[in-house]
């Protein structure tokens, strides 16, 4: 089923940079790295991180967490869990308010992928990508609201992974603005 899950994903997420495969593989062994001596349920986190970006329009978290559950239907994956990834996936964004182990993990992976070299770098094309940016003055306020939310993390576990990526976004958000008021 892991196979499947992923292919779908390759799939639906294929030519997409900032939201792609590569983000939900690491949003994926984040989540498990975090999760590490917890009772989660991994069926249930494999296919909520590797679904979670597989629509990204306007209002993605709810029009994935729909595509996920059609998808997870088609599959045959386990209905009594159906409903549980769809909930994560729903709520994986900052403030969602995910109660859910699962979720929980997923939101603390998706925050941590975008922080650090590689948040600035997913955050800088998503800029255009997802949100059609055209000033960089706009994907400062972007990096600035991620590292907003690090404070947001459910997990010790999360926020000393985060620590180094924070530090890293704080300098280089002080060095964008610098640069920007040339």
């Amino acid at each position: 089923m892991h196979k499947l899950i992923q292919q779908y994903a390759k799939d639906l997420t294929a030519g997409r940079l900032a939201s792609g495969y590569e983000h939900s593989y690491r949003v994926y062994h984040l989540a498990r790295r975090i999760g590490e001596g917890m009772d989660y349920d991994d069926e249930v986190l494999h296919a909520a991180c590797f679904l979670h970006d597989t629509e990204m329009s306007q209002g993605h978290p709810r029009s994935s967490a729909e595509k996920a559950k059609a998808i997870l239907q088609e599959t045959g994956f386990a209905s009594a869990k159906i409903e549980r990834v769809y909930h994560c996936v729903l709520n994986h964004m900052p403030g969602g308010g995910e109660e859910s182990l699962e979720g929980q993990l997923l939101h603390d992976a998706n925050l941590l992928d975008s922080l650090g070299a590689i948040g600035a770098a997913r955050l800088s094309i998503g800029s255009l990508s997802w949100y059609r940016y055209n000033t960089m003055e706009e994907v400062m306020k972007l990096w600035q609201y991620w590292l907003s939310r690090a404070e947001s993390f459910y997990f010790d576990k999360s926020r000393e992974l985060a620590r180094e990526k924070v530090e890293f976004m704080r300098l280089a958000v002080q060095q964008l603005a610098r640069e920007l008021n040339l």
